[in-house]
């Protein structure tokens, strides 16, 4: 069975084709193709990936094998290859990576753990494109209501070309499943890291919108003032005993 890692891990070989079609159209020049979607319905639990104004699911990036899915959205003018299509303010990648439905555990339940085990060899290497903890840094967490945002740079020399080094990240919760939203902003445009930040806080409102109500999927909790721990606490044994990190990354 696939897993939210697992996804992340295909999507990576696929990216580096798809970054130039997905943000700029790769010089081909926009004709009057089809319509792209702006939303996928994925898993078993009819999860709603959705991004903000100017982006549009790339079906050809998309995975879904019921338990869990991984979504990537870019340049909706791109995709559809219309000059009518809208076009995002920020030239970036969007991703989501769904988790399969538990009960072990939750990101709100594990946000006064979440900085301190990111800042772990562990945690790096669990973000790091090539397993290597030397090349991941942690810039900068955030935990917003029961979001929590990571700011982090990867140097490795992976497979996923035509992105900054550093991205902005968000987990949260959607019911019993774990969401992982990501934003990839092009390396060769002038994207500002508030840029970035509050793409990736509309990107997690968009999804909050589109699954508030539906089936066992609870709302993300608004955005309250960023709160970053001078000395972060280290994590606690049973965060991993309950399996969470198995549930994002393996």
């Amino acid at each position: 069975m696939s897993t939210p890692t697992s996804d992340l891990r295909w999507a990576k070989g696929a990216l580096g084709g798809l970054i130039c079609l997905a943000l700029t159209g790769c010089g081909t020049g926009f004709g009057a193709g089809a319509s792209a979607p702006r939303q996928a319905v994925v898993t078993q639990s009819a999860v709603v990936v959705t991004g903000p104004e100017g982006y549009c699911v790339d079906e050809t990036a998309t995975r879904d094998d019921g338990a869990t899915a991984f979504v990537l959205l870019g340049n909706c003018a791109a995709i559809s290859n219309s000059r009518r299509a809208d076009q995002p303010s920020v030239p970036a990648v969007l991703t989501a990576a769904i988790s399969a439905p538990s009960d072990s555990g939750s990101i709100a339940d594990s946000l006064p753990d979440l900085d301190a085990f990111f800042r772990t060899d562990q945690g790096r290497t669990l973000l790091s494109r090539t397993e290597e903890a030397a090349t991941v840094s942690v810039l900068d967490t955030r935990t917003e209501g029961a979001m929590f945002l990571l700011h982090a740079s990867d140097i490795s020399a992976g497979p996923v070309e035509g992105v900054q080094d550093d991205y902005w990240r968000a987990y949260l919760d959607l019911g019993p499943r774990i969401a992982t939203l990501s934003v990839l902003a092009l390396e060769d445009r002038d994207v500002s890291e508030a840029e970035s930040l509050a793409t990736l806080r509309a990107f997690a409102g968009a999804v909050q919108s589109a699954n508030f109500g539906q089936g066992d999927l609870a709302p993300v909790v608004a955005p309250v003032a960023p709160v970053t721990p001078a000395a972060p606490p280290p994590p606690r044994g049973g965060l991993f005993e309950i399996g969470l990190f198995r549930r994002i990354f393996e």
